[in-house]
């Protein structure tokens, strides 16, 4: 893959994991309540789901791939599509509350956490099967492109989420601002209309 198309992709991830939501609120409960080594555990464990998710897309491409080539340039569109309904669905949704996560000072009891907050989650593999089109030719898919993809994706999800584990306290006290949450859902909305339009239009 190139480098470009590595990039975007890294931008598109980046968004959705620092969008309030369940992992995102399960680290900051976990960072405030607890300290950051139990918010990088579970951080690990939402990252292996959204290893095992992206790894089961890839391998319905390897599968599916001669089937799927006929139709591939109706795949990208509707993954277009799909991202800038995610946008103005994020732009014109209500600020979401804080919700108190229950959470384990346990090390690997975070892990098994994470890792259920993502596997309990059918909209990721949803997700990865709409975007990853976009990003990897299906005619090529391979060994290395899709150690690439998994690379950038499990790295930009632990480390984004790690993100609010080291900012825990002040980004728990932003996000419940309602005005702040809703600037945020807007701000995230457009550079998910932007990537769309730009899917679109390449």
């Amino acid at each position: 893959m190139d480098t470009v198309s590595l990039f975007n992709l890294f931008i598109l991830i980046f968004v959705l994991v620092i969008l309030p939501g369940p992992a995102t609120f399960a680290v900051l409960s976990t960072s405030t309540r607890y300290n950051l080594i139990s918010s990088i555990f579970l951080s690990a464990g939402v990252t292996l789901g959204d290893i095992i998710y992206v790894l089961a897309v890839l391998f319905s491409f390897n599968v599916f791939a001669s089937f799927l080539e006929p139709i591939f340039f109706y795949i990208r569109i509707i993954g277009a599509i799909y991202i800038c309904y995610l946008g103005i669905t994020l732009i014109l949704k209500k600020p979401e509350s804080f919700k108190e996560t229950k959470v384990s000072n346990n090390l690997l009891g975070q892990f098994i956490i994470g890792l259920m907050i993502c596997l309990s989650n059918p909209k990721t593999i949803i997700f990865y099967f709409s975007v990853l089109p976009q990003f990897i030719n299906l005619k090529s898919v391979n060994i290395i492109s899709s150690t690439q993809i998994t690379l950038v994706i499990a790295l930009t999800v632990f480390f984004g989420l790690c993100l609010f584990g080291l900012m825990g306290q002040a980004i728990r006290k932003y996000l419940l601002q309602d005005r702040s949450k809703k600037i945020f859902n807007i701000v995230s909305g457009m550079l998910f209309l932007a990537v769309g339009f730009y899917l679109i239009k390449t």
